[in-house]
């Protein structure tokens, strides 16, 4: 018996019943279908479908990836790496984080402030100044973001 007759539902189905889940990226589609050893042909078919019926847009998946990470404290230089390692191209990449800062209103600064203080130590020293600054490097924030609060708080407690 062949792969195709062992397979109980279509490369089609299989891709609708996972964007039905959440979005995807089409080449976290693509590595999804192959796994399940659709072959290339089926594979191509069901995403180009997928696309004619809009149900599968890396644009609409990037901007609700950086808008969900973003709720979850990750900055903006970790949400490109994720997003190239799911497929997504750097032009969308950089076109979707204007969007959100633009229309959205997602301010890196704030957030940036917001997770500072949740995480900053009560004894503020130099070594929880190093440590707080490579937490923030290590959330995908960059140093503008939050090296006036490392400063500020660490000057007031002396």
């Amino acid at each position: 018996m062949d792969k195709q007759s062992t397979q109980k539902y279509s490369a089609t189905n299989y891709l609708l019943y996972l964007l039905s889940k959440r979005d995807y990226s089409e080449q976290e589609l693509h590595r999804k279908l192959k796994l399940k050893e659709y072959s290339a042909e089926e594979i191509e078919q069901a995403i180009e479908t997928a696309k004619a019926h809009n149900w599968l847009s890396d644009e609409r998946f990037c901007q609700t990836f950086i808008r969900y990470r973003a709720q979850q404290g990750v900055g903006p230089r970790r949400l490109k790496q994720e997003l190239k390692m799911k497929g997504v191209a750097d032009w969308l990449i950089s076109q979707c984080l204007e969007v959100a800062e633009a229309e959205e209103g997602l301010d890196w600064f704030e957030l940036a402030e917001q997770i500072f203080e949740k995480k900053r130590p009560r004894v503020w020293d130099l070594k929880a100044k190093q440590k707080m600054w490579r937490f923030m490097v290590s959330r995908g924030f960059y140093q503008d973001h939050f090296s006036h609060l490392l400063n500020q708080d660490y000057d007031e407690d002396e």
